[in-house]
């Protein structure tokens, strides 16, 4: 296994992903992480799309994209050509200077020799009449891909937008996208998810109105009070919860471990129930707790997942 598809993999298991998991999230192939994982660049389709998925699989992974591109492999014609060379006439040594003219009859011999060497280099090396190899091609960069400008508007203002699974922020918003068949999925506390997939090609400007979530029946469990009314004073004993805004809560009785009450309360209920209790909320920051007809504040923030226990 290469380093790229190692990385990958380990990045993977780490998070405790399936790679058919990994492939539902992306809206892509399970064939194409498989190749990716396995090194098997050959089965992988335009290297522009393949960076793309490979970009876009290891920001869901938690990865640095960047390094990884630099990873994968494109195929760059081999760097070469023709290296002069040239080698030295046998006997070409040149002639030290004669210190005195009685030396002078050497010169004739020396010129003599020269001629010769030089026809026997020709003779075992005779020029080439072959056409020079052309320059090797530059190597070709694949495009980066395509990016588009997405605006997107909700009503109400504030929800979350994802795409593919990533959170580009909260409406009103613009960003940049690549652009390609991506999962746009949008959510606001009290209010239906809201899902689709959409062909990006061009720039887009969106805007979507969100369903509010049905008011659920107010809970009959044993120990819980209808929703609040104004007119209805709070209990001075015990534990209150009061919400004002949709949260899924459990409450177990500390002392045997039964569990009280579990499900999703709309804004508005009011739950009381004898102390000592642990409370678990999914939504803290729209639970109002009450002790002994003291009101301790909210349990968290939005959107916080939190467990209390109050009560000696």
């Amino acid at each position: 296994m290469c380093e790229l598809g190692k990385r990958l993999r380990d990045a993977r298991e780490a998070k405790g992903l399936e790679i058919a998991q990994a492939a539902e999230v992306l809206k892509v192939r399970r064939v194409i992480l498989e190749a990716l994982e396995d090194c098997r660049f050959d089965e992988l389709p335009e290297p522009a799309l393949a960076r793309g998925y490979l970009k876009r699989y290891a920001q869901l992974l938690g990865l640095e994209p960047a390094p990884l591109l630099a990873l994968y492999p494109i195929a760059t014609p081999e760097l070469g050509g023709p290296v002069a060379s040239s080698k030295a006439a046998p006997g070409s040594k040149a002639p030290a200077a004669p210190s005195s003219t009685g030396w002078l009859w050497l010169v004739p011999l020396v010129l003599l020799l020269a001629i010769l060497g030089w026809l026997g280099y020709r003779a075992l090396n005779p020029p080439s009449t072959s056409t020079p190899a052309p320059p090797p091609a530059a190597p070709v960069t694949p495009p980066p891909p395509k990016q588009i400008s997405l605006r997107i508007a909700t009503q109400p203002t504030g929800a979350r937008v994802y795409l593919d699974g990533f959170l580009l922020g909260q409406a009103p918003l613009e960003a940049r996208v690549e652009a390609g068949e991506r999962t746009l999925r949008i959510e606001a506390s009290g209010y239906q998810k809201y899902e689709q997939v959409l062909t990006l090609q061009s720039d887009r400007n969106l805007s979507f109105a969100l369903t509010p979530v049905p008011p659920a029946p107010p809970p009959t469990a044993p120990g819980l009070t209808p929703p609040a009314n104004p007119a209805t004073p709070t209990p001075t004993t015990g534990l209150v919860l009061r919400l004002e805004g949709t949260s899924w809560l459990r409450v177990t009785d500390a002392r045997t471990g039964r569990q009280l009450y579990e499900g999703t309360a709309p804004s508005g209920t009011q739950l009381s129930f004898p102390l000592p209790v642990v409370v678990r909320a999914g939504n803290a920051g729209v639970v109002r707790v009450i002790v002994g007809g003291q009101d301790r504040g909210r349990m968290g923030n939005v959107g916080q997942v939190v467990s209390q226990r109050y009560g000696q």
